[in-house]
């Protein structure tokens, strides 16, 4: 009788084993996606401030910085990145973390070229205040 348990309670410790061992799947390979943002064109509409944006389709991106270079988010301007991330599926909103700091900044709008077309969401207004990542500015597709 203890060897039958013994016996049993190997089996089960195996099949046990077997169930909760990860597996090591292999990763999607990442997916091209081009964000560009559009400044407005008027007096002041630019910022040096910090900007930080997540995609958001099927599932949500990754928070990525935006603007390290000098003269970029200026008056006029459409500031072009080009990212890998995964895939997302069809694009629905771009959040928007935003440092504000006092130096305000005008968004025309976000469009995101990605593997399941181009969307765009509009703005056409000020940034005049802090947006963080845990309440980030939403702009939904059009």
């Amino acid at each position: 009788m203890k060897l039958a348990v013994r016996a049993i309670a190997g089996v089960l410790a195996t099949a046990l084993a077997t169930i909760i061992t990860p597996t090591t799947a292999q990763a999607a390979p990442p997916v091209p996606y081009t964000v560009q943002f559009v400044t407005c064109n008027i007096v002041g509409a630019g910022t040096d401030a910090t900007v930080e944006a997540r995609l958001n389709g099927t599932i949500s991106g990754p928070w990525q910085p935006f603007g390290d270079e000098a003269g970029e988010f200026e008056r006029g301007r459409v500031d072009t990145y080009h990212l890998a991330l995964p895939e997302l599926g069809p694009i629905q909103s771009v959040d928007i973390a935003f440092d504000y700091q006092g130096d305000a900044w005008c968004l025309e709008e976000v469009v995101v070229r990605g593997p399941d077309g181009v969307t765009v969401h509009p703005y056409h207004n000020w940034l005049r205040r802090k947006y963080t990542k845990s309440v980030p500015l939403r702009l939904p597709a059009a």
